[in-house]
């Protein structure tokens, strides 16, 4: 079988490109692939961080230079050209990377209409409002033959926005790529210039309002002290707030804002210096950030919300609270420190992990494409 994978590749930032990148390798293995990415991504109204490039990425300049870059999200003249393209590849299915319905107009008619369709759904619908985000979604979904979706909530709204499709539920696979050579929290926190003896919740990723982090900032405020917390992302608004609410006295020491996009050469150390990582979201489906956690043997605490939950068993890989309840966040997270170090959770949080593998992931999906 021959694939066209559509969606962005690296340098194009984030987890999506991680995502493509990921899932291309791992059925490079098994059938003939061709990476198709976007010569234009984000305008600057969707995307107000510094950049949408990560030059450092993993494997970048060489992966991208393997892509053909002619996908345009928002050029209606470049499209009868990219489906073109793709239709001279041949490919039996396009595999589409979908999280976003402003995305939906350039798949929709950027992909050709003569080959057979799939979506790979990171979010069936976004988490904040969009124009037209419903019809758009449903016109583009309702063209596939296949969705693959990746939490029980998204499958449910997969039913509703393209009710008769043909849905795949599989997971979201981990996120290895980031470990390297082993070394101690010592070393890593050293390297960051954290206190090596205080034990460190992790918050990862772009702050939105969303991922819940105002809710585990007043958490932490309510835990002992000797308990920090390491935020490590790039915000997306409300910085001002954010950093008066960082000043104010009952947090004052016991936060560090490494601010901007983590490079991937920095991920291993930011991880490492955790003894917990936190995902507070207040509402989701589900999340590339747990899955690095798990890749670190971190134990998680995550909200009852979208596909969370899977992620954890509560007792031996993490602990659950409710979306914006910064008492009982503040409970998950001082239980789930306790599970860091001990062998039983290291132990369990690796077997977790190991079944969520991009092969397992890419032959299921290629076996339900045959």
């Amino acid at each position: 079988m021959r694939l066209a994978l559509a969606g962005p590749f690296p340098p194009w930032r984030g987890g999506i490109a991680q995502f493509s990148l990921r899932l291309e390798t791992a059925l490079s293995a098994i059938c003939e692939t061709r990476r198709v990415t976007y010569s234009y991504l984000y305008p600057p109204i969707l995307f107000p961080g510094t950049s949408q490039l990560d030059p450092g990425a993993t494997g970048s300049r060489e992966d991208h230079k393997a892509a053909d870059a002619f996908l345009h999200s928002c050029n209606p003249l470049a499209w009868p050209g990219s489906a073109r393209r793709i239709a001279a590849m041949s490919p039996d299915f396009t595999v589409a990377q979908y999280w976003h319905p402003f995305f939906a107009p350039a798949l929709m008619h950027g992909l050709p209409r003569s080959v057979r369709r799939a979506a790979v759904c990171h979010n069936v619908m976004p988490h904040e409002s969009f124009p037209l985000a419903g019809s758009l979604a449903r016109r583009f979904l309702r063209s596939c033959g296949l969705l693959v979706v990746h939490s029980a909530s998204d499958e449910e709204e997969a039913v509703r926005i393209a009710p008769g499709s043909r849905i795949l539920r599989l997971f979201h696979p981990i996120y290895d790529q980031y470990v390297g050579p082993e070394r101690s929290v010592k070393e890593a926190r050293a390297e960051l210039g954290l206190d090596p003896d205080r034990r460190t919740v992790l918050f990862f990723g772009l702050i939105r309002p969303y991922k819940g982090l105002d809710d585990l900032l007043e958490a932490v405020a309510m835990l002992p002290d000797g308990i920090d917390l390491l935020v490590a992302g790039e915000c997306y608004s409300g910085r001002e707030r954010l950093l008066e609410r960082l000043g104010r006295e009952d947090l004052s020491g016991r936060v560090r804002w490494i601010e901007g996009f983590i490079p991937d050469s920095r991920v291993d150390a930011v991880f490492r210096s955790a003894d917990a990582v936190a995902l507070p979201y207040r509402s989701a489906t589900q999340s590339g950030v747990a899955q690095i956690a798990l890749s670190f043997r971190k134990p998680l605490v995550l909200t009852r919300t979208g596909g969370l939950p899977e992620l954890v068993e509560e007792g031996r890989t993490g602990f659950l609270a409710e979306p914006c309840d910064p008492a009982g966040l503040a409970s998950a997270v001082e239980k789930a420190l306790s599970l860091a170090g001990d062998a039983s959770s290291h132990t369990a949080i690796a077997g977790l992990a190991r079944r969520f593998s991009w092969e397992t992931y890419a032959s299921s999906l290629l076996e339900a494409l045959g």
